[in-house]
């Protein structure tokens, strides 16, 4: 782990009432970030692969596939099989792997509630629903990485939330590992530009650019963040971040959830609205921070 990184790892006891220390929520509050190791319940984690690797077998079945032919051999067996034979089928699958048992165990176990009240400081955390899904990042595949962004604009429920990006697979340079700016949570809301307010095109990457974005990450360089499986990044709703590309041969699987403060005077005023994938158009709750004339 490098010197940058150690910054704001932490271990804990995540099964503590307030497993985060006063240290680490300092480190928090200068880094706008906190890499949780070991984060996530192994029993769970495993369930997940149970319930996915359940799905990949009935998806291969329905399409006469044998995954003996696989060139992976981990829970995700058979995979590139269906990816070579039917895109648009794994698309649909993508779809119904969020909405398994596991990843709403994982998302809402009690450890997780613990760190968000102690990160946001409420006794009222929330979480987005539509904010919530796992990623199937492919080798190759570059169309729906997301570029450098805040999470506010995309859900606005609340300034002060927090986004728990958790890796099902072990994620590095390789296969694509999230690229964080620390500290640049202190820039507050940044301006956009607006090039698909509704996500018409279902493409919410291509939906907001951050103006001026390289006078940003001149003053916060950029870090890669390399993650064991069932370690857990959490990190403020202005943190900017992005993906990064797979270019090894396998998927990369990842889970996130946002949360945010119910207590939060801007989500009071803005009545606890969701975001784009809502209907909420960005420019309506803060037409100051739109860059340039709007597009349609």
């Amino acid at each position: 782990m490098s010197d940058a990184i150690a910054r704001f790892a932490v271990e804990a006891d995540w099964d503590a009432e307030c497993p985060l220390s006063d240290a680490a929520r300092t480190a928090y509050a200068a880094h706008g970030t906190l890499l949780l190791r070991r984060f996530a319940p192994p029993e769970l984690l495993a369930r997940f692969r149970e319930e996915a690797a359940t799905m990949i077998g009935l998806t291969l079945g329905e399409l006469g596939l044998d995954d003996g032919a696989s060139r992976l051999d981990r829970f995700d067996r058979g995979l590139d099989l269906l990816l070579a034979a039917d895109r648009a089928r794994v698309g649909r699958l993508y779809q119904a792997v969020r909405k398994l048992p596991s990843v709403y165990a994982l998302i809402t176990a009690p450890r997780v509630w613990a760190v968000m009240r102690q990160l946001m400081g409420t006794r009222l955390p929330g979480i987005y629903p539509n904010g919530t899904g796992v990623r199937m990042d492919h080798p190759g595949e570059d169309t729906y990485l997301s570029p450098w962004h805040q999470e506010y604009p995309y859900n606005l429920t609340s300034d002060n939330a927090v986004t728990l990006w958790l890796p099902l697979v072990d994620v590095d340079l390789a296969n694509g590992c999230l690229l964080l700016a620390p500290g640049s949570h202190g820039l507050g809301a940044l301006p956009v530009r607006v090039r698909d307010a509704m996500n018409d095109r279902r493409n919410a990457n291509e939906a907001l650019e951050i103006d001026h974005l390289d006078r940003f990450l001149a003053r916060h360089p950029a870090l890669p963040v390399p993650a064991a499986a069932g370690d857990a990044l959490v990190f403020h709703t202005f943190l900017l971040h992005r993906s990064q590309p797979n270019r090894s041969a396998a998927t990369r699987w990842t889970l996130q959830a946002r949360y945010f403060d119910f207590l939060n005077p801007t989500a009071i005023r803005h009545d606890w609205v969701g975001g784009m994938n809502e209907g909420v158009d960005f420019r309506r709750y803060h037409p100051e921070l739109v860059a340039g004339p709007p597009d349609a």
